[in-house]
């Protein structure tokens, strides 16, 4: 959940489970179109949706007409079991089982430079990838938070190679633990190792490449943005 005020009940339920309005729609069996406009709040939850809605959603029927904020009532789980036998089988296995991660095309410049007109998280997807969901929640405490993206450059080599996919997780936005990071640094958006230059005040971090060929620099805190920590990645040969 964030601070911001929910435009709807439905929206509101699936913030808390963390889920994509793609998810939900897909494991709803609703056209996204549809389920967009009810998840902000410009169209009602009618009978014909509720079912599935509330299945996808993991709550009872009644806590989509709840006002914004109630709290989930205990029996919900009783109304699920009672949904389940209805329409589980109608439903793709895969759906509570997989992540769908979002793949932006910013290419973030493991050499020196690349300049970008936005920052990560506000690319439009240009794919998705599905991911057993046990899996990634075992490395990430939000795993909505993921997004994937190409690396060019080869100041990170052999690490990280142009043309990887890395799977990059924005919601971890603090340069700690030290680690891969992808980061805006004053000229653009780049992948580098991070690490906080321990005693300074203001806070420094040291910017490192893998590939010697490249120097290392030191930046302040407040004068970068951390996009993202590096939490997997695909090497194809």
């Amino acid at each position: 959940m964030t601070d911001e005020t929910p435009e709807s009940r439905v929206q509101e339920i699936r913030l808390m489970r963390g889920m994509r309005s793609s998810e939900v729609a897909r494991a709803a069996k609703m056209d996204p179109s549809t389920y967009n406009k009810i998840d902000k709040g410009k169209r009602g939850v009618s009978p014909q949706f509720a079912k599935e809605l509330a299945f996808a959603l993991r709550v009872g029927r009644l806590d989509l007409l709840a006002e914004i904020g109630a709290p989930i009532r205990n029996d919900a789980s009783d109304d699920l079991q009672n949904m389940a036998l209805d329409i589980e089988q109608s439903l793709p296995p895969e759906v509570y089982h997989t992540l769908s991660v979002p793949e932006v095309d910013v290419s973030p410049q493991a050499g020196m430079g690349a300049i970008v007109s936005d920052i990560v998280e506000h690319q439009r997807p240009v794919d998705h990838w599905s991911f057993p969901r046990n899996l990634v929640s075992a490395f990430v405490s939000d795993p909505s938070k993921l997004t994937i993206i190409r690396v060019a450059g080869d100041s990170m080599e052999p690490d990280y190679c142009a043309g990887d996919r890395i799977l990059v997780d924005t919601g971890h936005t603090t340069p700690s633990p030290a680690g891969v990071y992808v980061l805006w640094d004053g000229l653009g958006v780049v992948l580098k190792r991070v690490e906080v230059v321990m005693g300074s005040e203001p806070k420094r971090i040291r910017i490192m490449s893998i590939n010697p060929a490249y120097p290392a620099y030191e930046l302040a805190l407040d004068d970068v943005r951390i996009n993202g920590r590096v939490v997997g990645k695909w090497t194809w040969k």
